[in-house]
């Protein structure tokens, strides 16, 4: 009898350090065979950190006012802010201006995300390597292109995107980390007749589709896992009698490829609050959402069997 494979899966860390520590941990304590790291690796902002006199150092940090000495306090205020998926920088009284005037922000920017990703690709390389458990990532719409040179160059683990993988001797991995069109334009994304095209050139090379592993960020549409708020021209969340108001903003071509192909599982992200499993067809579609900003790790456990899943849970830690 064929053994069974336990993977592990989260997405949308966006930066938070604390999240891909519980991340590269996850695979010891819920013995996974396999490590998959969604989608969406980057932070989205810069954080502050300004000099004051006195060997001092200020910042107003997510509500809080911060005023730090130099060395220890300052080290630690550096780790909370990135373990919230932040980038701190410090500065001079008037310099992070001066580099908005320049046009030199999204140069900085990059840098940080560069630096950290390549910190977490060699943490990544020191916890796992020993282990031999193997490691599988992409980049998500929300990451700069520029990125994939990292994953590509990883010292550990293998760069996903755009490719079939054998995870066992009867399960393959797909992956394709672009989302459909946002509001917010960001860095990767595709129409759906795009989508649609890249996901058949993926598929073209798998030996078995209904065993496939489909790790693509986005989720089908209406299906459950892509529930966003609706915004209004102004890019402003709507509301109805004091009520979010929700709408559906997967993707129609996943959902396509779903009800035809139906792999056997659908690994998604993307859409942070609707977090959930469904069924689409035989294929188990997962999205186990993301509260990176609060440091906590969310995650989906799956056993693959054969042409089932065996077991599956939502995890939080």
């Amino acid at each position: 009898m064929a053994r069974r494979t336990k993977l592990f899966f989260a997405t949308d860390l966006h930066g938070s350090s604390k999240c891909f520590r519980k991340f590269l941990n996850a695979g010891p304590i819920y013995g996974a065979d396999v490590l998959v790291l969604g989608a969406d690796l980057a932070g989205k902002a810069i954080q502050t950190i300004v000099r004051a006199s006195g060997g001092r150092w200020r910042c107003s940090f997510i509500g809080t006012d911060h005023d730090v000495a130099e060395g220890q306090e300052l080290d630690a205020l550096e780790r909370l802010i990135e373990d919230h998926g932040y980038y701190p920088l410090r500065v001079e009284p008037g310099e992070f201006d001066r580099m908005r005037a320049d046009g030199r922000v999204d140069e900085v920017f990059l840098d940080l995300m560069r630096r950290r990703l390549a910190a977490w690709l060699d943490l990544a390389d020191d916890r796992l390597r020993s282990r031999r458990i193997p490691l599988y990532f992409m980049l998500g719409n929300d990451d700069p292109p520029e990125l994939g040179a990292l994953l590509d160059a990883a010292p550990y683990g293998t760069h996903a995107e755009g490719r079939v993988i054998p995870i066992d001797d009867s399960h393959e991995l797909v992956s394709w980390g672009f989302s459909n069109v946002t509001p917010w334009h960001s860095h990767r994304e595709q129409t759906e007749p795009e989508l649609a095209e890249s996901l058949a050139e993926i598929l073209a090379g798998v030996a078995n589709p209904t065993r496939a592993v489909l790790n693509v960020h986005v989720p089908p549409v209406a299906s459950g896992l892509d529930d966003a708020p609706m915004l209004d021209e102004n890019l402003r969340v709507v509301q109805v009698l004091g009520q979010v108001k929700f709408a559906a903003v997967g993707s129609t071509a996943v959902r396509e490829v779903e009800e035809r192909v139906q792999p056997l599982v659908g690994l998604h992200g993307h859409i942070h609050e609707s977090a959930g499993v469904r069924r689409i067809g035989r294929t188990l579609a997962i999205n186990p959402g993301s509260d990176y900003s609060t440091g906590a790790l969310n995650g989906a456990l799956v056993t693959l069997d054969g042409d089932k899943v065996a077991a599956h849970q939502l995890v939080r830690g």
